[in-house]
């Protein structure tokens, strides 16, 4: 049985750790760069006690009272404010920073890399891109601009000769369009073609935020973007990104939604009767009271959505909405969104792999490619891989398992699972945000009795990362691996793509590149460990659909070799391309199951 629980007192022991490792390396420090003695080891301790002292009271405090409730408050402060606010932020980032730590601590394992240092920098990345994100997101919300005042009118967006760059890399070239107001329009593109530096943009985010220099001009409505920070527009635009859960800044789904309302000067019993509006209108009763950290992918992307539109907003920007929510949350979705559309006049720009589903709206269509913004909608002239018969599955079986269950907490996600892996065979898991999917293949590679047979990409693949580019990552997962200067980790990460080597790519950090070539990444890495069975967290999560077609083909081709290729997915096209053997959660059962496109 596989148990994943919170432990109240867990920042506390956190901030001992801490504690007891800066004192020593305050001593380790002090022996080094001076002569040895006890009197010295005493006089280095004693002045490390205090700054430990404090980390233990923050520990000690986030333990009794979750800080992240504090929040709303900071924003009313008239004196003190930022300081307050950064002080609330680092303290607030404890229950996320120690759920990171237990995160790295399973990646330490899935990558096969034995020292604990290798994944100091990386937890180091993420407490500063959850800082971050946290800080755009109350941004977003109107934190500190108090109550934002009542928007009618839609608002047209219009872009003329905008050029934005980060550092010496342009992202958008002459871009120049209008997105009419109240209509609906989708950004189509290849994976990290600049669909979501599109939507920064809009939102403020790329000239406030991520130090992009920019030329020409973004307005919304009246409204100069570039001289207009987000907190100034939180009543007129709503914003969704990709990676949802690293901006949320409440502990439940529930005051998450009251966030927005109560940083921007709307009362308490207010704020509740919107949210409970909202927890209504995207279902989420279910999950309005649960810990956030434990929410499965499309159910933290429902909250975010709902969360967007608490200051009902004219102009809502959603990235990749649909990557994480199955068939029947999509059709919900889309069925909202036409509804705000039509009712509300609503303008909605998202960004969109699964533009199929989106066809019923009639949105304009743009597409994005290498930074340049013209009509059309890209990949409608994709072609397609051949149809290729499925490998054939061997009669030896790799792997079997019985009678074992999963548990979140108190609830029992899955239960008396049976299931067996033969040689070169593809299974693929299905069933609705929240079952257990994520947590089923965590626990199949958990029984594994060694790593040599399993190897896991989670639905977390940035958690994998351990270097400064892709092309180390690339590196460095061969050298794992045992088979160094192979390139196959490279081969394989180039080929899910189906594009050439970029060496501008290559030099990019692994974290900052687009969420559908970070799993193309972790899919490589785990790969050229040349696995008897691979386990995968949905594969398409942000894949274009060339590169969707070329996952498919990359899978197979595995499957050819010997590996079993085990993956859970919402994709259904892509699950029924497959041809291959589906199973599905129902209930807290997983039973057979029949899948079409």
């Amino acid at each position: 049985m596989i148990s994943h629980s919170r432990g109240r007192w867990a920042p506390f022991w956190v901030s001992l750790t801490f504690a007891a490792v800066f004192i020593l390396l305050r001593i380790v420090y002090r022996l080094v760069f001076g002569s040895f003695s006890w009197q010295a080891i005493g006089q280095a301790a004693s002045l490390a006690v205090p700054f430990a002292l404090v980390i233990v009271v923050c520990g000690f405090l986030s333990a009794l009272v979750d800080v992240r409730k504090l929040l709303p408050a900071m924003s009313a402060l008239r004196y003190g404010r930022s300081i307050g606010t950064a002080l609330a932020i680092a303290l607030s980032s404890y229950p996320t920073l120690i759920h990171q730590v237990k995160l790295l601590g399973t990646a330490r394992t899935l990558r096969g890399v034995r020292s604990r240092s290798a994944f100091l920098v990386p937890l180091l990345e993420h407490t500063i891109e959850r800082a971050v994100a946290l800080a755009a997101a109350m941004d977003l919300r109107g934190f500190g601009a108090g109550k934002p005042a009542s928007v009618n009118d839609s608002a047209s967006i219009e872009l003329d000769h905008f050029t934005l760059r980060y550092g010496n890399k342009t992202v958008l070239t002459d871009v120049t369009l209008t997105i009419p107001a109240g209509e609906i329009t989708v950004l189509t593109g290849q994976t990290g073609s600049g669909k979501t530096a599109v939507l920064e943009s809009i939102a403020g985010l790329s000239q406030h935020f991520h130090n992009g220099q920019n030329t020409g001009t973004l307005t919304v409505g009246v409204i100069d973007r570039n001289l207009t920070p987000p907190r100034l527009t939180a009543g007129l635009i709503g914003y969704v990104g990709q990676d949802v859960r690293l901006s949320f800044a409440a502990a439940t789904a529930r005051e998450e939604l009251e966030f927005g309302l109560r940083v921007s000067g709307h009362t308490t019993a207010e704020a509740s009767n919107r949210a409970e509006e909202l927890i209504a209108q995207f279902s989420l009763e279910a999950y309005a009271d649960q810990p956030i950290e434990i929410l499965s992918a499309g159910e933290a992307t429902r909250v975010a959505i709902a969360a967007a539109l608490a200051l009902h907003p004219r102009i809502l920007l959603l990235d990749e909405p649909l990557a994480d929510l199955d068939r029947d949350a999509r059709a919900e979705l889309v069925a909202l969104l036409a509804e705000l559309q039509k009712l509300e006049q609503l303008t909605i720009v998202m960004a969109e792999h699964h533009t199929s589903e989106l066809e019923r709206l009639t949105p304009q269509w743009l597409s994005v490619s290498s930074g340049e913004v013209c009509s059309g909608q890209w990949g409608s002239d994709v072609d397609t891989l051949p149809a290729r018969s499925l490998p054939v599955v061997g009669s030896d079986e790799i792997f079997q398992v019985s009678n074992f269950s999963v548990v979140q907490g108190s609830r029992e996600l899955v239960q008396d699972v049976s299931l067996s892996l033969h040689v070169g065979e593809m299974l693929a898991i299905t069933g609705a945000n929240g079952v257990g999917k994520s947590s089923l293949l965590h626990a199949l590679a958990a029984t594994a009795p060694s790593q040599n047979i399993f190897r896991l990409v989670p639905e977390n693949v940035r958690s994998l990362f351990i270097t400064e580019t892709l092309e180390e990552e690339l590196s460095r997962a061969d050298s794992l691996a045992d088979h160094k200067h192979s390139g196959l980790a490279a081969m394989t990460f180039w080929s899910i793509l189906a594009t050439e080597e970029s060496p501008e790519l290559l030099s990019v950090h692994p974290r900052d590149l687009s969420a559908g070539t970070q799993v193309a990444l972790a899919i490589a890495l785990q790969l050229a460990w040349k696995p008897q069975v691979v386990l995968i967290d949905e594969p398409t999560r942000g894949l274009d659909a060339l590169a969707r077609t070329a996952m498919a083909e990359v899978l197979r081709c595995v499957a050819e070799t010997g590996t079993a290729v085990l993956f859970a997915s919402h994709d259904e096209a892509f699950v029924a391309d497959q041809g291959c053997r589906v199973l599905a959660i129902r209930e807290g059962a997983l039973v057979p199951d029949e899948v079409t496109a």
